[in-house]
């Protein structure tokens, strides 16, 4: 709200306003017999005039807020006192929590049935096959198997100079990346299946040893026919040729299968490179595709379902917990407005009759000020006049008109008591209630704390509960799908 317009606007006429009457004065005017102020007078004193009435109009204005404050204080204090009465009785904090425990109870016992049913799964599967410790698989995949498609395009990218002939690289690109699908793709498929030696039974733990078994013979003989292949490969006339290449590799196989007897030779240097390289990198593969899951067959699998049902469980539960802490706080923090409203109040009436008494200092002084100012230019207006002309002013130069006589202040006290009346009723109701509103405070926080604490532990433990028991009608009704 404005409090002050005047800036001393009228002082800085003072010289215009001289000029003003000397210019008169060569005329003689105003006549002596004049009984009515000039144009210059009645203009000084119209601006005058509306300059006493802005401040006036900017003091009602403040006057008229107060007494709008006045009305709505009154108004929010029956309101405020309805309020607290209601919110010193409110004993639904209980109900409405009940009532959010209860909304979510169904959906916690299927996620918590689910989450024990994959616990009693895994930890069957960890006593079946005599495992202790946790389940070990790479967290993604992609980057596991990465490295091995890196390393298959490397050793295509070798073979392809291995097996180059009359062709260029072209011709031997071909035949290196089905050496590199077969060497690497079989070496990972068989470690793989070697992760079964693990298990307890029997029949996994023959499948598992027979991979191996079979990945030493078969690696040795795979890369043993290559080496041989990449010597007869490159005595092709035409590579392109489909009978030229079975000849061909008949002659390496037939060259290859001699290794199991030990009378294998390779007939270069880059025959011995692609050998100890495909070697190499086919136990490379084999070890990743054996650690591309956890050791024991099915038990990330069981894992994977495990942590998932854990994620969807605790999440239900952190949701419902947040949703009862939403509930209490929404209580808590609405006793606290309550509590803190009389003083936010207080503070309100006491700017408003800080307001109302600065607006009445200012108004009187703004407008004295207005009334020097407006002396002091007619003073030099008539001064000036009368230093030049040659007749006698008219009558009226001896008068001293006012323009503060429309001014009226009385309403400040006035408000300022109602206002101090207003507040002392606002004090009455906050000492009234302070040390109820201070009770209900902490019987909220102590009740939260006890909500958060024993009964939410109370409210779970009743949830497993029941899990537990809608477990065992599964158990009865289907035995066979239950786990």
């Amino acid at each position: 709200m404005q409090i002050s317009s005047y800036a001393g606007s009228l002082a800085g006429k003072v010289d215009a306003y001289r000029k003003y009457g000397q210019q008169e004065a060569a005329k003689n005017r105003p006549p002596t017999q004049s009984t009515y102020p000039d144009t210059h007078e009645v203009t000084l004193k119209a601006e005058a005039d509306k300059l006493v009435a802005d401040e006036q109009r900017i003091f009602n204005a403040i006057m008229s807020e107060a007494d709008k404050a006045i009305v709505d204080v009154q108004s929010k204090l029956t309101v405020l006192d309805g309020d607290i009465q209601q919110a010193l009785a409110d004993k639904t904090l209980a109900g409405s929590v009940d009532a959010a425990l209860a909304g979510d109870r169904s959906a916690l016992i299927d996620s918590a049935a689910e989450r024990i049913q994959h616990e009693v799964a895994l930890r069957a599967f960890q006593a079946e096959n005599g495992i202790r410790d946790p389940a070990h698989y790479p967290e993604s995949l992609i980057w596991h198997w990465a490295i091995i498609l890196a390393l298959a395009l490397a050793e295509t990218i070798a073979n392809a100079f291995f097996y180059q002939n009359d062709n260029g690289l072209v011709g031997g690109l071909m035949v290196a990346l089905f050496v590199a699908a077969v060497n690497m793709g079989t070496a990972t498929g068989l470690g793989n299946l070697f992760r079964y030696k693990n298990r307890s039974a029997t029949s996994l733990k023959v499948l598992g040893w027979a991979s191996l078994a079979l990945f030493i013979p078969l690696t040795l003989f795979c890369n043993a026919l290559f080496a041989a292949f990449r010597s007869a490969y490159q005595m092709l006339n035409d590579p392109q040729d489909l009978s030229q290449l079975r000849d061909g590799f008949a002659v390496a196989q037939s060259e290859a299968a001699r290794i199991f007897v030990l009378d294998f030779s390779l007939k270069d240097l880059s025959s011995f490179l692609l050998f100890m390289t495909g070697i190499c990198l086919s136990i490379l593969a084999f070890w990743k595709g054996y650690t591309s899951d956890d050791p024991f067959p099915g038990y990330s699998k069981r894992d994977r379902a495990l942590k998932a049902a854990k994620q969807v469980d605790d999440g239900a539960r952190a949701l419902l917990k947040q949703k009862i802490k939403d509930l209490m706080h929404a209580h808590l923090v609405n006793v606290q407005r309550l509590s803190s409203e009389a003083a936010t109040i207080i503070a309100t009436i006491s700017r408003r009759i800080s307001e109302t008494a600065m607006a009445k200092r200012t108004l009187l002084s703004n407008t004295q000020a207005i009334q020097l100012d407006y002396q002091l230019v007619l003073d030099g207006y008539r001064q000036a006049n009368l230093a030049i002309r040659g007749t006698n002013p008219p009558d009226y130069f001896s008068t001293q008109p006012t323009v503060t006589d429309t001014v009226n202040a009385d309403g400040e006290q006035e408000r300022t008591e109602h206002l101090k009346a207003v507040m002392a009723n606002v004090e009455a109701l906050q000492a009234r209630y302070r040390e109820d509103l201070g009770s209900k405070i902490h019987e909220l926080q102590s009740h939260s704390s006890e909500i958060m604490g024993s009964m939410f532990d109370k409210f779970i433990a009743g949830v497993e509960a029941d899990a537990k028991d809608l477990i065992t009608q599964k158990l009865k009704v289907m035995p066979d799908q239950a786990l």
